[in-house]
Protein backbone atom coordinates (compact mmCIF):
# COMPACT_ATOMS: atom_id res chain seq x y z
CA UNK A 1 0.00 0.00 0.00
CA UNK A 2 1.14 3.38 -1.09
CA UNK A 3 0.64 6.38 1.86
CA UNK A 4 -0.02 9.60 0.68
CA UNK A 5 -0.99 13.03 1.74
CA UNK A 6 -2.52 16.02 -0.09
CA UNK A 7 -1.62 19.86 0.37
CA UNK A 8 -3.60 21.81 -1.51
CA UNK A 9 -5.62 24.85 -0.23
CA UNK A 10 -8.75 24.42 -2.72
CA UNK A 11 -10.92 22.31 -1.28
CA UNK A 12 -12.48 21.43 -5.12
CA UNK A 13 -8.81 20.08 -6.36
CA UNK A 14 -8.50 18.19 -2.94
CA UNK A 15 -12.00 16.49 -3.77
CA UNK A 16 -10.95 16.00 -7.69
CA UNK A 17 -7.82 14.25 -6.81
CA UNK A 18 -9.55 12.08 -3.93
CA UNK A 19 -11.74 10.76 -6.73
CA UNK A 20 -8.78 9.44 -8.61
CA UNK A 21 -7.10 7.84 -5.74
CA UNK A 22 -10.24 5.85 -4.94
CA UNK A 23 -9.80 4.43 -8.19
CA UNK A 24 -6.39 2.72 -7.35
CA UNK A 25 -6.57 0.88 -4.86
CA UNK A 26 -2.81 0.26 -3.68
CA UNK A 27 -3.15 4.27 -3.01
CA UNK A 28 -4.15 5.38 0.43
CA UNK A 29 -4.88 8.86 2.27
CA UNK A 30 -3.51 9.44 5.42
CA UNK A 31 -2.94 13.23 5.51
CA UNK A 32 -5.14 16.19 4.13
CA UNK A 33 -3.97 19.68 4.60
CA UNK A 34 -5.69 22.78 3.15
CA UNK A 35 -2.93 25.31 4.91
CA UNK A 36 0.45 25.02 3.59
CA UNK A 37 1.92 25.80 7.61
CA UNK A 38 -0.80 23.00 8.87
CA UNK A 39 1.43 20.32 6.44
CA UNK A 40 4.47 21.72 7.76
CA UNK A 41 3.40 21.45 10.97
CA UNK A 42 1.77 17.96 11.25
CA UNK A 43 3.97 15.98 8.54
CA UNK A 44 6.21 14.56 11.16
CA UNK A 45 3.65 12.66 12.88
CA UNK A 46 3.27 10.63 9.77
CA UNK A 47 5.91 7.38 9.80
CA UNK A 48 6.12 6.45 6.47
CA UNK A 49 5.07 8.88 3.52
CA UNK A 50 5.09 7.07 0.16
CA UNK A 51 3.53 10.42 -1.87
CA UNK A 52 2.93 14.06 -1.40
CA UNK A 53 0.71 15.28 -3.56
CA UNK A 54 1.34 18.79 -3.30
CA UNK A 55 0.22 22.28 -5.30
CA UNK A 56 2.58 25.28 -6.07
CA UNK A 57 0.35 29.17 -5.64
CA UNK A 58 -0.52 28.74 -1.92
CA UNK A 59 -0.70 31.48 0.36
CA UNK A 60 1.77 32.06 2.83
CA UNK A 61 4.33 29.31 1.55
CA UNK A 62 4.13 28.24 -1.98
CA UNK A 63 4.73 24.60 -2.67
CA UNK A 64 8.30 25.55 -4.12
CA UNK A 65 9.38 26.44 -0.67
CA UNK A 66 7.04 23.67 1.06
CA UNK A 67 8.85 21.29 -1.09
CA UNK A 68 12.63 22.52 0.21
CA UNK A 69 11.49 21.31 3.80
CA UNK A 70 9.21 18.53 2.99
CA UNK A 71 11.42 16.82 0.03
CA UNK A 72 13.21 14.15 2.26
CA UNK A 73 10.07 13.30 3.89
CA UNK A 74 8.66 10.76 0.93
CA UNK A 75 9.81 8.84 -1.54
CA UNK A 76 7.99 10.85 -4.22
CA UNK A 77 6.68 14.09 -4.75
CA UNK A 78 3.88 15.27 -7.08
CA UNK A 79 3.28 18.72 -7.75
CA UNK A 80 -0.31 19.32 -8.83
CA UNK A 81 -1.04 23.03 -10.34
CA UNK A 82 -3.12 24.83 -12.85
CA UNK A 83 0.69 27.29 -13.75
CA UNK A 84 2.94 25.52 -16.73
CA UNK A 85 5.27 28.10 -15.38
CA UNK A 86 6.28 26.74 -12.38
CA UNK A 87 7.36 23.41 -14.19
CA UNK A 88 11.47 24.54 -14.09
CA UNK A 89 10.77 25.35 -10.60
CA UNK A 90 8.94 22.19 -9.26
CA UNK A 91 12.21 20.36 -11.27
CA UNK A 92 14.72 22.30 -9.24
CA UNK A 93 13.32 20.82 -5.57
CA UNK A 94 13.39 17.30 -6.95
CA UNK A 95 9.90 17.12 -7.95
CA UNK A 96 9.67 13.41 -9.16
CA UNK A 97 6.19 14.66 -11.64
CA UNK A 98 4.34 17.23 -12.68
CA UNK A 99 0.65 17.25 -12.69
CA UNK A 100 -0.97 20.08 -14.86
CA UNK A 101 -4.44 20.82 -13.70
CA UNK A 102 -6.90 19.55 -15.16
CA UNK A 103 -5.31 16.38 -15.64
CA UNK A 104 -7.12 13.07 -16.84
CA UNK A 105 -7.31 10.01 -14.27
CA UNK A 106 -5.18 8.27 -17.32
CA UNK A 107 -2.92 10.81 -16.95
CA UNK A 108 -3.14 10.18 -12.66
CA UNK A 109 -2.76 6.46 -13.13
CA UNK A 110 0.33 6.52 -15.45
CA UNK A 111 2.51 8.94 -13.40
CA UNK A 112 1.67 6.56 -10.26
CA UNK A 113 2.62 3.37 -12.22
CA UNK A 114 6.06 4.91 -13.70
CA UNK A 115 6.66 6.21 -10.16
CA UNK A 116 5.97 3.36 -8.82
CA UNK A 117 6.24 -0.18 -11.34
CA UNK A 118 4.70 -2.82 -10.21
CA UNK A 119 7.14 -5.68 -9.98
CA UNK A 120 5.99 -8.68 -11.75
CA UNK A 121 4.84 -11.56 -9.52
CA UNK A 122 4.04 -9.58 -6.38
CA UNK A 123 1.20 -9.66 -5.14
CA UNK A 124 -0.06 -6.30 -6.39
CA UNK A 125 -1.71 -6.90 -9.84
CA UNK A 126 -3.41 -3.95 -12.26
CA UNK A 127 -5.51 -6.09 -14.25
CA UNK A 128 -8.30 -3.56 -14.93
CA UNK A 129 -8.61 -0.32 -15.50
CA UNK A 130 -11.84 2.32 -14.76
CA UNK A 131 -13.70 4.77 -17.17
CA UNK A 132 -16.90 6.50 -17.78
CA UNK A 133 -19.03 5.39 -19.71
CA UNK A 134 -20.75 7.86 -22.22
CA UNK A 135 -23.81 5.36 -23.54
CA UNK A 136 -24.40 4.78 -19.31
CA UNK A 137 -24.68 8.67 -18.15
CA UNK A 138 -21.26 8.24 -17.13
CA UNK A 139 -21.33 5.72 -15.07
CA UNK A 140 -17.60 4.10 -13.70
CA UNK A 141 -17.16 1.08 -15.27
CA UNK A 142 -14.61 -1.33 -13.80
CA UNK A 143 -12.54 -3.24 -17.71
CA UNK A 144 -10.70 -6.23 -17.26
CA UNK A 145 -7.69 -5.50 -19.93
CA UNK A 146 -8.47 -9.66 -20.58
CA UNK A 147 -11.63 -8.35 -21.87
CA UNK A 148 -11.10 -5.78 -24.37
CA UNK A 149 -10.54 -6.63 -28.37
CA UNK A 150 -9.81 -3.26 -29.29
CA UNK A 151 -9.90 0.13 -28.71
CA UNK A 152 -11.45 2.80 -31.62
CA UNK A 153 -10.62 6.05 -31.90
CA UNK A 154 -14.03 8.04 -33.48
CA UNK A 155 -13.53 11.84 -33.45
CA UNK A 156 -13.13 13.12 -29.52
CA UNK A 157 -13.75 10.06 -27.82
CA UNK A 158 -12.65 6.44 -28.43
CA UNK A 159 -14.71 2.72 -28.50
CA UNK A 160 -13.64 -0.21 -26.20
CA UNK A 161 -14.56 -3.14 -28.02
CA UNK A 162 -14.87 -5.99 -25.77
CA UNK A 163 -16.32 -9.65 -25.37
CA UNK A 164 -19.88 -10.56 -25.47
CA UNK A 165 -20.04 -7.78 -28.16
CA UNK A 166 -20.55 -4.75 -25.88
CA UNK A 167 -18.80 -1.61 -26.43
CA UNK A 168 -17.86 1.38 -24.24
CA UNK A 169 -18.04 4.93 -25.44
CA UNK A 170 -15.60 7.16 -23.46
CA UNK A 171 -14.01 10.78 -23.58
CA UNK A 172 -10.38 9.67 -24.58
CA UNK A 173 -8.12 10.03 -27.10
CA UNK A 174 -5.83 7.81 -28.77
CA UNK A 175 -2.87 9.05 -26.98
CA UNK A 176 -4.17 8.29 -23.73
CA UNK A 177 -5.38 4.77 -24.48
CA UNK A 178 -1.28 4.12 -25.50
CA UNK A 179 -0.29 5.28 -21.85
CA UNK A 180 -2.65 3.44 -20.12
CA UNK A 181 -1.85 0.48 -22.19
CA UNK A 182 2.19 0.90 -22.23
CA UNK A 183 3.11 -1.57 -20.32
CA UNK A 184 0.43 -4.34 -21.64
CA UNK A 185 2.80 -6.38 -24.28
CA UNK A 186 -0.45 -7.76 -25.85
CA UNK A 187 -1.89 -4.08 -26.90
CA UNK A 188 -0.68 -3.04 -30.43
CA UNK A 189 -1.05 0.03 -32.87
CA UNK A 190 -1.27 -1.41 -36.97
CA UNK A 191 -3.79 1.03 -37.87
CA UNK A 192 -4.01 5.05 -36.68
CA UNK A 193 -7.46 4.72 -35.49
CA UNK A 194 -7.23 1.17 -33.67
CA UNK A 195 -5.06 0.05 -30.72
CA UNK A 196 -5.75 -3.93 -30.74
CA UNK A 197 -5.58 -6.90 -28.81
CA UNK A 198 -3.30 -9.39 -30.25
CA UNK A 199 -4.70 -12.17 -27.77
CA UNK A 200 -7.99 -11.73 -29.73
CA UNK A 201 -7.02 -12.10 -33.12
CA UNK A 202 -8.65 -14.59 -35.08
CA UNK A 203 -6.62 -14.74 -37.90
CA UNK A 204 -4.83 -12.62 -40.15
CA UNK A 205 -5.08 -12.77 -44.31
CA UNK A 206 -3.04 -10.71 -46.71
CA UNK A 207 -3.07 -6.95 -45.01
CA UNK A 208 -6.11 -7.67 -42.87
CA UNK A 209 -6.43 -8.73 -38.99
CA UNK A 210 -9.88 -10.13 -37.68
CA UNK A 211 -10.10 -9.95 -34.80
CA UNK A 212 -13.08 -12.36 -32.54
CA UNK A 213 -15.72 -10.17 -33.16
CA UNK A 214 -15.45 -10.11 -36.20
CA UNK A 215 -13.90 -6.85 -36.73
CA UNK A 216 -11.24 -6.16 -39.78
CA UNK A 217 -8.87 -3.99 -39.15
CA UNK A 218 -6.49 -3.22 -42.64
CA UNK A 219 -3.03 -2.59 -41.47
CA UNK A 220 -1.69 0.75 -41.88
CA UNK A 221 1.50 1.71 -44.35
CA UNK A 222 2.73 3.69 -41.51
CA UNK A 223 2.61 0.66 -39.09
CA UNK A 224 3.56 -2.31 -41.72
CA UNK A 225 7.19 -2.56 -40.17
CA UNK A 226 5.50 -2.53 -36.59
CA UNK A 227 3.46 -5.27 -37.70
CA UNK A 228 6.30 -7.57 -39.67
CA UNK A 229 8.11 -7.07 -36.27
CA UNK A 230 5.55 -8.56 -34.50
CA UNK A 231 4.96 -11.40 -36.52
CA UNK A 232 8.04 -12.51 -36.79
CA UNK A 233 8.30 -12.79 -33.06
CA UNK A 234 4.84 -14.68 -33.05
CA UNK A 235 4.73 -17.10 -36.47
CA UNK A 236 6.20 -20.79 -35.81
CA UNK A 237 8.32 -21.71 -38.99
CA UNK A 238 9.44 -25.07 -39.55
CA UNK A 239 12.84 -25.87 -39.28
CA UNK A 240 12.92 -28.61 -42.13
CA UNK A 241 15.11 -28.27 -44.85
CA UNK A 242 13.75 -26.84 -48.41
CA UNK A 243 13.83 -28.73 -51.43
Amino acid sequence: MLNCIIIDDEQFAVDALLKYIKLVPRISVIGVYLKPEAALDKVDSHQSIDIIFMDIDMPNISGIELAGLLRSKTKRLIFTTSHSRYAFDAYEVAGDSFLLKPYTFVKFAATIDRLFPIIPGSKITENHFLVKNKDENLRIVKVAYDDVIAFESIHNYVKIHMIENRILTVYLTLADIKELTQKRKEFKQFHRAFIISTEHINYIEGSSIYLNNNLKISIGETYRENFLNYLSFQLVKTTRNKH
